[in-house]
């Protein structure tokens, strides 16, 4: 079996270490790339689409990870048959741009950083909303949390929606609140009154409906008005 692209290019790496794994794909680097291969029993759901792919490609946003490319995992007959026209392509790998976490603790930064990267990833959710793309599995294992910004690195689960682009909007800004709360929920465990801390960022600070029109920025830009961190609005 080997990897080849649509037009038959297949995929050649001096050397790839192990990276990762989820419940769909091993991930393997270099250092520059990603090489994301899905298990066999991987359902299509759960693997980007070749039209997904082609969406995301692009979109050219540096909160967003850069995909390369697609590939199918072929042996010799399979082969034959897509040059012939027999098979169709699907998704068994991709690759994507390799982004290095050095990760850092949003809650000890100025409160600029997670305003600004929170714009930002409005205005991504905004051409995603655009296009009807629906977005799924967004949280803190899924980003990259680094001094240059966050950026999302797994799409496998998006989706394609003909629902309005207000009702595409709500349920993808109320993923960016879910996203929000989850990097903020994986810093406060790392430090004391976790527990008192954890309520108060389910009761009074995330507790709020989201509509298709929902400004999450501006709602976090109120409630930190008068800090200078994130962590002081939380008890130490």
């Amino acid at each position: 079996m080997a990897f080849y692209t649509r037009d038959r290019r297949n995929f050649v790496s001096n050397y790839m270490d192990y990276l990762d794994f989820g419940s769909c794909a091993d991930v393997f680097y270099d250092g520059d790339i990603i090489f994301k291969k899905y298990y066999p029993q991987t359902l299509n759901d759960c693997r980007l689409s070749v039209e997904m792919f082609d969406i995301l490609k692009t979109i050219d946003n540096p909160h967003f990870i850069e995909l390369l490319d697609i590939y199918h995992d072929y042996n010799f007959i399979e082969k034959l048959k897509s040059i012939i026209g027999l098979l169709p392509f699907s998704v068994d790998a991709y690759t994507a741009k390799y982004y290095s976490d050095n990760s850092i603790d949003v809650l000890l930064e100025p409160k600029d950083y997670i305003l600004e990267n929170f714009r930002e990833l409005e205005l991504l959710i905004s051409i995603f909303n655009e296009n009807g793309i629906c977005v799924r599995d967004l949280k803190r294992a899924n980003t990259i949390i680094g001094k240059q910004g966050i950026v999302v690195i797994d799409p496998d689960l998006f989706y394609i929606s003909s629902s309005s682009v207000e009702e595409i909007s709500k349920l993808n800004r109320n993923w960016l609140l879910g996203l929000l709360r989850d990097i903020v929920y994986h810093s406060l465990l790392n430090k004391a009154n976790c527990k008192e801390n954890t309520n108060f960022l389910d009761l009074e600070l995330f507790n709020f409906g989201v509509t298709g029109y929902t400004d999450i920025t501006d709602y976090l830009s109120k409630k930190m008005k008068y800090i200078k961190k994130p962590l002081e609005l939380f008890k130490k």
